[in-house]
């Protein structure tokens, strides 16, 4: 049990807080990052009073918690935001649950299953266990217990009559200043003064603080007392049960590798042989190239699921099981890896058409991460390390978000089309529009670009006056801020003359910016907001 409950309740108290004065009516911006940073530091601080040491490889996870949680606020394309908030939350779950214990890094799928159930219940179960267990009798004696008694008891009466005398004020405070307009009036002038016109929101805001607090503290309790070194669910009774023999897993494999080599057979005699080949079947290159990677992206993940369930279900008792389910891992990996290709090769294709998309960009980044994944995957089959391929997965999905975050989406999606367009190809403004700051420092270069045209040009510099207005009349609270918008604030600020000379209004459609090319939309897509 918690000794210093005083200062565990205030801890969680100052979190949950922190969640109302961060989220409330804002934009997630550096309010995630400082959140997760008062969360930890409030374990942390916990840890030392209760005097509890975690696990050393707690420090990893703290690191990675760390640097999504920083990336949070750092980045604006959406995906990339939402992916970053998930992998630093999702993260300081798994601190949460093995905290102490620090085996985390051995858990399977059904660890994860078991130890998450066992961590809800304790959210509840813990804070009320706290709040009625009676007080520790070491910690000062008798005397020092009926203080703390007579304190909780004034406290819980002082919030009761709190809590009754509000209506009632507030029935009688009406009724005499319709009494008394000298009155009401003084009474108006004084609600304005404390903004008690918002005492509804303000008691439905205490509300939800308190049910923060209580959750917290059931996380942090979970994290403090039941987190220690367990016996993992994959080491009881073989789970998941082993209920497919090693015949029916390679016929299953096998039938799988068969379907693949004829697959890749096509693709090399077509697709990979060239734009000849595919003309002889009533195809174009590029219409060949262009259909299905979304469906090979789909075999890919449905080939992996097949894969971990079958390696969890198999019973492999002997040698010969253990190598026959090797041997048919190891063409299956390589299979696979040219299907992978062939979806990356369609897509590049399809992008050199058509230009880059925020999805093109994601496909093909979870293309090579799904490349990463396999090969892992089969590295641990080949050294029987089976119980790491929920950690690969992890790894790899982690991977992928970072990778998303170096690359900056948005500003590779730019330079990418800018390119394309100083190539020869047409340029499309109106997609331009709807990227977010992320994208800004690439379209200044694009205007700079010796090989992009007038009209190109001028079709940039008309996005670029579109964000300097937004961000001059959409004020933001500093929770909101994220160091993409600061930049791009900043750098815009220097650009002489902009607006000047490329003029924004606004119409009952919309905004609009005066170009060479004319009157051009501010439309921003799915970020437009009426500014």
């Amino acid at each position: 049990m918690i000794k210093n409950r005083s200062a565990f309740w205030f801890v969680t108290l100052f979190t949950a807080w922190s969640i109302d004065f961060l989220f409330w009516g804002k934009i997630p911006g550096v309010s995630s990052t400082l959140f997760i940073l008062l969360a930890l530091a409030g374990l942390w601080y916990l840890s030392r009073q209760e005097k509890i040491t975690p696990h050393p490889t707690a420090r990893w996870l703290t690191a990675g918690i760390l640097l999504f949680a920083f990336l949070a606020a750092f980045r604006e394309e959406p995906f990339t935001r939402v992916l970053n908030h998930l992998a630093a939350l999702c993260l300081l779950g798994i601190l949460l649950l093995n905290y102490r214990g620090g085996r985390w890094a051995h858990f399977t799928l059904s660890d994860y299953v078991v130890r998450s159930l066992k961590l809800f219940l304790d959210v509840f179960i813990l804070p009320v266990q706290l709040l009625t267990a009676p007080p520790d009798r070491d910690q000062g004696g008798p005397a020092r217990d009926k203080n703390n008694s007579s304190q909780r008891k004034f406290f819980f009466a002082l919030l009761r009559g709190l809590l009754l005398a509000v209506p009632v004020l507030a029935v009688l405070g009406g009724l005499m200043s319709a009494a008394d307009p000298i009155f009401g009036d003084w009474l108006s002038r004084l609600i304005t003064f404390f903004n008690l016109e918002k005492l509804p929101q303000y008691i439905l805001r205490g509300c939800l603080i308190a049910l923060w607090t209580f959750l917290l503290g059931g996380l942090f309790l979970h994290a403090l007392q039941k987190s220690e070194t367990e016996k993992l669910v994959s080491e009881e009774d073989h789970w998941p049960p082993q209920l497919l023999g090693f015949t029916e897993a390679a016929v299953v494999l096998g039938g799988v590798n068969l379907l693949f080599f004829a697959f890749v057979f096509i693709q090399f005699r077509y697709f990979f042989g060239g734009e000849k080949n595919i003309s002889l079947q009533g195809y174009t290159y590029a219409e060949y190239a262009r259909r299905g990677f979304a469906e090979l992206l789909a075999v890919a993940f449905f080939t992996l699921f097949i894969f971990i369930v079958l390696s969890s279900i198999t019973k492999r008792t002997t040698d010969r099981a253990k190598q026959g389910f090797t041997t048919l891992t190891v063409p299956l990996t390589i299979l696979m890896g040219v299907i992978l290709v062939s979806s990356y090769q369609r897509l590049a294709l399809y992008e050199s058409a058509y230009g880059f998309t925020r999805l093109r960009t994601f496909a093909h980044l979870c293309i090579l991460w799904i490349g990463i994944l396999f090969l892992g995957i089969l590295i641990l089959e080949i050294t029987r390390r089976w119980n790491y391929f929920t950690l690969a997965s992890l790894l790899a999905v982690l991977g992928f978000i970072l990778n998303l975050n170096v690359i900056n989406v948005d500003g590779f999606i730019t330079q990418r089309n800018l390119n394309r367009a100083a190539a020869g190809s047409p340029l499309d403004i109106d997609y331009l529009k709807t990227l977010s700051m992320d994208a800004t420092n690439s379209l200044i270069k694009g205007t700079n670009h010796p090989e992009l045209n007038a009209e190109q040009q001028a079709g940039l510099q008309g996005i670029l006056a579109c964000r300097c207005t937004y961000l001059r009349r959409q004020s933001l609270p500093w929770q909101s801020t994220t160091w993409s918008r600061y930049q791009a604030e900043k750098t815009l600020e220097d650009l002489q003359n902009l607006q000047e000379n490329y003029p924004t209004f606004r119409k009952k459609e919309g905004w609009f910016v005066v170009t060479e090319n004319g009157i051009q939309s501010c439309d921003w897509g799915i970020e437009n907001q009426d500014f």
